[in-house]
This record gives C-alpha cells, structure tokens and sequence, in this order.
C-alpha cells in the first residue's frame, strides 16, 4: 500500500495551523509524510536525473554533520537532525514533484495557501487574536515570532503558487496570479519585518526575468546565491566598514552588522574547515552596538552563508556553493521551455536568499523543512505528463 499520497495529502492538510502558529512543527510533518513516501525507485530516479546536484548537496550535508567532531557545543545532536531532516526533506519534495503526484501537490498546495494566507491576515489585523487565544499569558514578542515565521512559510510557496496557477490556465489566470502575489504582498508587510518585504520585492523582479528569460534566469539567481556564499566574509565587512553609517541604522540592522563583524573576523581564525557545526551556539562574547551591549552571536550569526563559513569553513561554502550552481544548471534545463516554473524557481530562491542571509540560522529545522516544501511545489509546476 503506497501511503505517500494520503501521507502529503495531511501535510498540506495541517500545514496552515502548523506555519501560523510558528512554523517549528512542520519538520516533524514534511519528514514523516517524507518517510511515508520512501520507496527504493525514488532513490534511484534522484540519482539518474539530477546526480551531481543531489550528490553535492549530500556532501556537503556530510561535512557539516562531521565537522561535529572539533565543534566546541557539547550537545551533538544536530548533526542527526540535520542529516534526517534533509534526506527525509529530499525524499518528500521529490515524491511530490513526480508527474502521478504533481496534481495533488498543486491542488494541495493552493489551499493551503489560501487557508494560511487567512490565518495570518487575522493575525495582522486583530493582533495576532489566534495566537493569543492559544497563549494569553506570553509575552507579545514570543507571539509575534510565531505568525512571523508563518509568513516566511507563506512566501517559501507564494512563486510556485503564482506559477501553478498560470499553469492551470483559464481565462482568470492573470487575475488569479497577480492576487495571489498581491496577497503575499500584504502579509509580507505584516509583523513588522522589512526582510520580507525586501524579500518579496526581489522575488517579484526575479519571478519576473525568470518568465521574460526561463533558460537564463535560473542560472543567473542562483550563481548570485552562490557568489555572495562565497564572497560574504570579505565583502560584508566593507559594507559596513564606516561607523557612522552603522549609527544610523535602526537598532535590529545595526546589531546585524556587528554580528557579522565578529563572526567575520572568526572565520579568519579557521578559514579552511571551521569552527565545527553549532559552533555558534557556544559564543559567550559580547559586543557593543549603539551603546548597548549584546550578545556577540545570538544562537545564529542571523546570515547563511556566514554561518556556514564560521561552522564549516573554506570546505563547506565550496561544497555549498557548488550544490547551488549545479542545481541552477539542473534548473535552466528542466524549465528552459516551462516559463511558469522557471520564475517560480527563481522567485523562490531569490526571497529565500534574501531571508537567509539576514534572519534565520542555516540548520534550523523548521526552515529546512521550508525549503524543500518550497521546492516540491515548484517542482509540481516543472513535472512533465506522465
């Protein structure tokens, strides 16, 4: 009995109550509906059809997992979580994307989308009323956080969603397009975050080149991805080298900076292999931004490609630059005639960029999680007929 249907089919069932209510539980769901979906041919179509892409990625999942070994945060258990969340995460965005599946992941998609999109405009409009119905007594920015990480959720699928509907076709496509991007819009201003308003201001012009320029536009986004992976620790510093300039920013931007400050003069410490996985959360400095003191790297240096440079040095960016490239090029071919799914693609992994390298932690579950549910959708889009 094949359980991977019914199993994605509750995913996207649940997935609204689990993003709004802060995103966390939907690692649990998306591996489990993953392990539902396990069969041994899926394995072996994932290695015929996109080998090196799929490969790297998997070595570098590996480096990270073993620079455990000389990371000074006593708790290994990441390196476990990172390695089961990942595969299970692959199994199920590549399940979902098959052509006997891609009907229900659209379909289950979409009103998942409406039904969050809902949930969340509560939440903008009555101050954050379901959140509070659940927790009275916590304090607001514990709320906040939560319907905040829901809204990243909402805008991870908004491009495949965008694009699926024009798939879809019918006479109200470009109406029912532009909504659905206008919806995402209104949310992303929600909550106080400007990451994901910038965010979605660059998911919409790369959404954009990616249907004027299908081929090219994929392997444009992500050679910027994986440029920036690579540059971040020289180029961040120059930034915001003058501090003046720093003074000015609002004080949650500033604080970044000098983050990014000190972990980028860290990685100097251990330019070729890092400082080991989790190796953030063992940072008991601080430092001073505009007066006040703070924590020198909260739990995360709040940018990807910096933590992955501080963790696992020289060796993983190379690693993870290259699984970008590679799949930017398995991309271009995939959807060089399929204009929907190419600016799905690459309003996706513009906004999730973006987002990346300026809030969350790399290894978090929860955006793992996000990621390859962003990239089953998408993958919904680019599946051929069966």
């Amino acid at each position: 009995m094949d359980l991977g249907g019914p199993a994605r089919a509750a995913f996207f069932t649940l997935l609204p109550v689990a993003a709004v209510s802060g995103g966390l539980a939907i690692a649990v769901l998306i591996s489990a509906a993953g392990a539902a979906s396990f069969r041994p041919s899926l394995l072996r179509q994932v290695l015929e059809i996109r080998p090196m892409a799929v490969l790297t990625l998997l070595a570098f999942t590996l480096w990270a997992v073993l620079s455990s070994a000389w990371s000074p945060y006593p708790d290994h258990v990441q390196g476990p979580k990172l390695a089961a969340t990942l595969g299970l995460g692959l199994v199920f965005a590549w399940a979902a994307a098959r052509a006997d599946a891609r009907r229900l992941t659209r379909a289950g998609c979409l009103a998942a989308f409406c039904v969050l999109a809902a949930l969340l405009a509560v939440e903008g409009f009555a101050d954050l009323a379901l959140n509070r119905a659940v927790r009275p007594d916590a304090p607001d920015w514990v709320l906040e956080g939560n319907p905040t990480r829901g809204a990243v959720i909402l805008l991870a699928v908004t491009w495949a969603v965008a694009g699926g509907i024009w798939v879809w076709g019918g006479r109200w496509r470009l109406l029912l397009a532009a909504a659905t991007l206008g919806g995402a819009a209104l949310i992303a201003g929600q909550f106080h975050q400007l990451a994901n308003v910038v965010a979605f201001g660059l998911g919409l012009c790369a959404f954009g080149l990616g249907f004027a320029a299908p081929r090219i536009a994929p392997l444009l986004v992500t050679g910027a991805v994986a440029s920036w992976m690579l540059a971040a620790p020289f180029l961040t510093p120059l930034a915001f080298a003058d501090p003046r300039f720093v003074e000015t920013l609002p004080y949650s931007w500033a604080a970044r900076a000098g983050i990014w400050d000190y972990v980028c003069a860290r990685i100097a410490e251990r330019p070729w292999i890092g400082h080991g996985l989790d190796a953030s959360r063992a940072v008991n400095d601080f430092i001073q931004v505009q007066g006040r003191a703070t924590d020198a790297i909260p739990l995360h240096p709040h940018s990807a490609s910096l933590q992955i440079w501080f963790e696992t040095g020289l060796v993983g960016a190379c690693l993870g630059a290259a699984a970008v490239l590679l799949g930017g090029r398995s991309l271009s071919r995939a959807f060089a005639e399929n204009r929907a799914a190419a600016a799905a693609a690459c309003g996706t992994i513009t906004a999730l960029g973006f987002i990346a390298n300026v809030s969350y932690g790399i290894w978090q579950e929860w955006w793992l999680a996000t990621m390859f549910l962003a990239a089953a959708v998408v993958g919904a889009i680019g599946a051929k007929a069966a």
